[in-house]
């Protein structure tokens, strides 16, 4: 099944000054600051905003201890986002929404009389903005527990933050379809969220999950995970060993369709009788249908397609790497161990022949 329609007319960003060619001498700083955007002020006041940060190892993180620490919460956060915006439509085959979240936007939602629609998690607000301006009859409530940028006023975008890891502030069976962007390492109890997500959608309502895990594989068996670089696959330990210190459900990226399917244990339904299920209490969701894209840690490949979208990873992967120094302080490390640690890390990242895929991984179900 093909979860994208062809969206080739559809331009995914336009650079108005300059035309970067992208190859193995890309510059990180000249295409960060190509897709960077500007926002205007928000409701926050500059005191509330600062209330939601602190710095650590000289890098600004939430004040939240509910929440994961996984990356620096700062003006390159806001582009990275941007970033991997396009790096994800561009697996997507340029579309922005699933088919079937494009087909049930364009008919009105469920009811045909305009389509209410959650985004989780705002962030730069790349994804929610797009989608207003493609979409003029749909609402749009975008949730955050950050505010990551003040964004620009308009008439169909709810803006919100909000400790979403306590649940999702609206009503039972109020939204058409469920956005939900790289949530995964947002919680420490992301079955949690999933079940708050199935709360708010309408019966019959869509759910789109999004992820690129943390995990690279082999280029010649990209079933297998990665091994022919050994500082990457030991930074990548590091990575998931210290998210899951914090209490991320690392599993839930190879058990997301399991997960979803009303048979799993998360939904109880096992308790029911039948006349529950008859009278339609059974959770969960159906119609789930799963997509993957593989993406190539640098501009090697020979379609032109994957070695722009190559040529945009190795540049968000080369930042996450050196976001790292101040998560091995974090574990333990002194700066000069992490830094060398990093140092050598970039430099292997930096060498043509160690190459590695990473993966795009999307789900879209059906509320019961």
């Amino acid at each position: 099944m093909d979860l994208f329609e062809d969206s080739s007319a559809t331009p995914v960003y336009h650079v108005t000054d300059t035309q970067h060619e992208f190859d193995n001498g890309a510059d990180s700083e000249t295409v960060m600051s190509e897709v960077s955007s500007c926002r205007t002020m928000s409701t926050l006041s500059s005191g509330e905003v600062t209330e939601y940060f602190r710095d650590r190892f000289g890098y600004t993180y939430l004040t939240d201890d509910n929440i994961p620490v996984v990356f620096p919460i700062d003006s390159l956060a806001l582009r990275l986002d941007v970033l991997v915006h396009i790096i994800i439509r561009l697996c997507q085959g340029g579309s922005i929404v699933a088919t079937a979240g494009h087909e049930l936007l364009a008919q009105g939602g469920l009811g045909g009389n305009g389509a209410k629609v959650l985004d989780l998690v705002t962030n730069s607000g790349a994804w929610v903005q797009e989608m207003a301006d493609i979409y003029p009859t749909t609402q749009f409530v975008s949730v955050d527990v950050k505010p990551l940028t003040a964004h620009t006023p308009h008439p169909r975008i709810n803006y919100e933050v909000y400790d979403l890891y306590a649940g999702i502030a609206e009503p039972d069976a109020s939204f058409d379809l469920v956005h939900a962007r790289i949530c995964v390492t947002l919680t420490k109890d992301y079955k949690f969220l999933i079940r708050e997500m199935n709360r708010v959608l309408k019966p019959g309502g869509l759910l789109i999950i999004s992820e690129i895990p943390s995990q690279a594989y082999e280029v010649e068996k990209p079933s297998e995970p990665l091994h022919s670089s050994p500082i990457r696959v030991k930074a990548l330990g590091f990575m998931r060993a210290g998210l899951a210190s914090q209490g991320v459900d690392l599993a839930s990226w190879d058990e997301m369709s399991n997960r979803l399917s009303p048979g799993h244990p998360m939904w109880n339904n096992e308790k029911l009788d039948k006349k529950d299920q008859r009278n339609s209490s059974v959770r969960g969701f159906h119609n789930v249908t799963t997509y993957t894209h593989l993406i190539p840690n640098g501009p090697w490949p020979t379609d032109k397609d994957q070695r722009t979208l190559g040529a945009l990873a190795k540049v968000l992967f080369e930042q996450t790497w050196r976001s790292l120094l101040p998560t091995l302080q974090m574990m333990g490390a002194t700066q000069a161990e992490a830094q060398e640690f990093v140092d050598r890390l970039l430099e292997e990242v930096a060498n043509p022949k160690y190459r590695s895929y990473a993966k795009y991984k999307l789900w879209c179900a059906r509320k019961i």
